[in-house]
């Protein structure tokens, strides 16, 4: 099974993912970080050099890949949800971590490696965001205290 966690970023997905896929004994895969190797450049240098629309069609690409894994968890990048084509490729559970703009905005508050974020609030991406999150999602874990977050994702999967 593949389980991917979308969400804004700030929402927990790489560190809530590594947890999950201990608990279920499955590999972890932060696809931005994948991304990053892949490429030989931080998200942001990516975003500089080669632009967003560049980097969408290499998300793209990189979902393709992941169909061929198994029982993996994968954090995808906040944005992977732009392209409604994303569904189909996602296929396997799809985990939708909400998280209050109040808390995201906080959490995110001193981070300056987040490219659309020198240019939107975070609030802003938020609006933008919430239908397609939910267009995508086959279930929505809030994710305020992760450990309880992870045991409704478990109790779901059963």
């Amino acid at each position: 099974m593949r389980i991917y966690l979308i969400g804004m970023m700030g929402s927990g997905k790489s560190t809530l993912g590594k947890e999950l896929s201990k608990r279920l004994g499955y590999k972890f895969i932060d696809m931005d970080c994948y991304i990053e190797e892949k490429c030989c450049k931080f998200i942001d240098e990516i975003f500089r050099d080669y632009g967003e629309e560049w980097f969408r069609a290499f998300e793209t690409n990189t979902l393709q890949e992941f169909k061929k894994m198994d029982d993996v968890v994968i954090a995808t990048g906040g944005g992977v949800i732009k392209n409604k084509k994303h569904k189909k490729l996602m296929d396997g559970k799809c985990i939708y971590l909400s998280v209050p703009v109040e808390i995201l905005e906080e959490r995110l508050a001193f981070d300056d490696t987040r490219p659309l974020l020198k240019k939107r609030s975070v609030r802003s991406i938020l609006e933008e965001r919430i239908p397609l999150y939910k267009y995508f999602s086959d279930l929505t874990v809030e994710n305020i205290d992760m450990n309880q977050a992870i045991d409704k994702i478990m109790e779901a999967l059963k």
